[in-house]
């Protein structure tokens, strides 16, 4: 009897959340045309040893257009590096700064609104990301091709 009876709370349950999810009023949902990406940041001068991420979110939502996360792991310490998102090989905009602590590790972040993006639509853009320091460019990704909708 008391298998039972769990086994009627967990349907009940599972009832109640797909109920709930079935009425959510309109919300963000992912994109279905870019989905989200991580990018690897590569050292471009030897000075550089440290390694890092790019993380690129496109929520598709009334409010963000996109959402990006910056991450540094033993770059150079108590640096500022400058995050650029450059478009066609050519510098598009600066979108945050990362500063590094005592051992090289930073992290920062850039929300773009869907206002921002809208003139945007439908574009198809080869993106890459570019940090630079007051040096040059330190670290970048690949190029990637990025669908606004």
């Amino acid at each position: 009897m008391r298998l039972t009876g769990r086994i009627r709370g967990v349907a009940a349950a599972t009832v109640l959340c797909a109920g709930m999810l079935a009425i959510t009023p309109a919300m963000a949902t992912a994109d279905g045309t870019y989905h989200t990406e991580r990018l690897e940041l590569t050292p471009v001068v030897a000075a550089e040893t440290g390694s890092g991420v790019v993380i690129n979110i496109h929520p598709n939502g009334p409010v963000n257009g996109a959402l990006e996360r910056y991450q540094l792991h033993g770059a150079m310490p108590n640096t500022a590096y400058h995050v650029w998102i450059q478009v066609g090989g050519e510098d598009f905009i600066q979108t945050s700064t990362i500063n590094t602590d005592q051992h090289g590790n930073g992290h920062a972040r850039a929300d773009i609104s869907a206002a921002d993006l809208a003139p945007f639509s439908g574009a198809v853009l080869p993106v890459n990301w570019v940090l630079r320091t007051e040096a040059g460019d330190a670290y970048r990704t690949d190029v990637t091709v990025v669908t606004l909708d």
